[in-house]
């Protein structure tokens, strides 16, 4: 008999010793402990906890609970959550959840704000006059329950994942097979408020937060890149052909034409196109969308274009998934920069006054600026989640976007980024020809007409520009230990006085 219950105990202690400490799980973890417990053979919960490596309790509140375990899996709820907290009124935060996941499968937009007002007044219906949806009760709850502040991109919702795919399947194969990576290429246009500022912004409680009008000077540009990372330059589009900052500049730093709507028209892509083929010593292939500016174009030498079907290019268009926002991004942070630069040297200034002297060449340089900084394996990735990969043509999940975590300013949160980068997202870049534009040729006036800026600076003289070298040499002994990139500046600087086709004597550069 002692020896039976020696053997129990024995038997027991391998048991309990086996067992792991008791520790939270999380939803995904319950989860995937039910799905194993599942795959296991016919056995007793203590030999199937054993196997699992939790505790046979632990296990049995796991069978008990399954139903509602596997329905929070489905219910958007935030998987990683070990204990189910409760904020301040579960009663109302469960009402708001609800007409939250009810609205959004409707595609209606949801901010702050309206998550705010809706919860009191949710509240109140229930009786709960004392509720108040605080900033921080509202971070709370949407950790809580998974819900992440996002800007819905393109045309997602409304796309179609079954053509995309079966065009992937039974159409690319054969229309890329004698092309390489660095031979197929994607472009597309995106509207630009190059003055805008964010509309949002947080403030102190006591502050006096004045708003502003959205500056809406647009202009479009032409993005193009190859599924090996290679950028071709941007191609912008405005309202002015001759604006007062173009006045006596040599040559712009990107290619630009204009129109009355500064938008893309099928004679501008066909120019733009023919240039490109007649530059190009090798055969291309190029994937553009169907919209009106694409459409009829005459057959080139060198490039081949095919064009995405229909209701799927926020699905299948590589600079859709990434590129053009990877873009925006650049800018929008190079134009912040500036704009700090600005503030932090002169008194009595506002940032959205500097914002509206943005001239349309400081937008030009700016925009060529953020285009070198968008890398060539940023533009692969975006090939690669647009499904262009040899071996990954599928289309299931791009839901996410490339990240842009090196680029969002220290001191700004990604919300109000955001919101900057996408102020102009759905800016209409081609339209339907109306009667007048199809009449603009016949009208010169409108082509020719020249902006008014009364804000533009005259270009500056020699002498003006050899005095701002002189300034920028005393700044720079007093600020730095190295001049090599400084003596290259100044070579550039006289390189270019000296192109002047009216020489000045060197007596002309001392004041008497």
């Amino acid at each position: 008999m002692l020896i039976i219950i020696n053997c129990v105990s024995d038997t027991s202690m391998k048991k309990s010793s086996a067992i792991v400490h008791r520790k939270g799980l999380s939803v995904l973890e319950k989860k995937e402990l039910l799905k194993k417990y599942d795959l296991l053979p016919n056995l007793s919960q203590s030999d199937a906890a054993l196997l699992l490596n939790i505790s046979q309790a632990t296990l049995s509140r796991l069978l008990l609970n399954r139903y509602e375990i596997e329905s929070t899996s489905c219910s958007h709820e935030n998987l990683s959550r070990k204990r189910k907290r409760c904020g301040k009124d579960e009663d109302v935060e469960k009402t708001l959840k609800k007409w939250f996941v009810e609205v959004r499968e409707k595609g209606a937009p949801i901010n702050g704000p309206l998550l705010k007002a809706k919860a009191e007044d949710l509240s109140k219906k229930l009786g709960k006059e004392n509720f108040k949806a605080t900033d921080g009760w509202l971070s709370r709850w949407r950790g809580r329950e998974n819900i992440v502040y996002r800007k819905p991109h393109g045309e997602q919702a409304e796309a179609d994942f079954t053509s995309a795919n079966e065009w992937f399947i039974q159409e690319w194969p054969e229309i890329s097979k004698n092309y390489s990576p660095s031979d197929i290429f994607n472009a597309d246009e995106t509207g630009l408020y190059y003055r805008a500022l964010p509309e949002h912004t947080y403030a102190l409680k006591s502050e006096n937060t004045k708003g502003f009008k959205t500056s809406k000077e647009r202009i479009t540009l032409l993005c193009c890149a190859s599924m090996a990372g290679e950028k071709k330059d941007l191609f912008v589009i405005g309202k002015f052909k001759n604006p007062q900052c173009f006045k006596d500049v040599t040559q712009l730093p990107i290619a630009y034409t204009a129109n009355r709507n500064a938008w893309m028209t099928r004679d501008i892509f066909s120019d733009w196109l023919r240039n490109w083929d007649r530059q190009l010593k090798r055969k291309i292939l190029l994937t553009i969308d169907n919209c009106g500016a694409h459409s009829n174009l005459e057959p080139m030498k060198n490039i081949t274009v095919v064009y995405l079907p229909a209701n799927t290019t926020s699905l299948i268009q590589p600079c859709d998934q990434g590129i053009i926002r990877t873009l925006k991004a650049y800018y929008r942070r190079t134009m912040r920069e500036r704009i700090i630069q600005i503030l932090d040297n002169q008194q009595n200034v506002k940032a959205n006054d500097i914002a509206k002297k943005t001239s349309l060449l400081d937008a030009l340089h700016q925009i060529k600026e953020a285009w070198s900084y968008v890398s060539s394996e940023t533009i692969k990735n975006c090939f690669r989640k647009a499904g262009f990969v040899n071996g990954t043509n599928e289309i299931c999940n791009i839901s996410s976007n490339v990240s842009l975590n090196e680029i969002y300013p220290e001191d700004m949160t990604h919300e109000v980024f955001d919101e900057w980068i996408d102020i102009d997202e759905c800016l209409e870049t081609s339209g339907k020809p109306t009667d007048d534009d199809i009449c603009q040729k016949l009208d010169t006036d409108e082509s020719e007409i020249e902006e008014e800026d009364d804000s533009i600076e005259p270009a500056p003289n020699n002498l003006e520009m050899f005095n701002a070298l002189q300034v920028l040499r005393r700044g720079v002994q007093h600020r730095s230990k190295s001049f090599e990139e400084y003596y290259k500046f100044e070579k550039f600087i006289f390189k270019i006085i000296d192109q002047k086709k009216k020489q000045t004597k060197i007596n002309d550069y001392f004041t008497k």
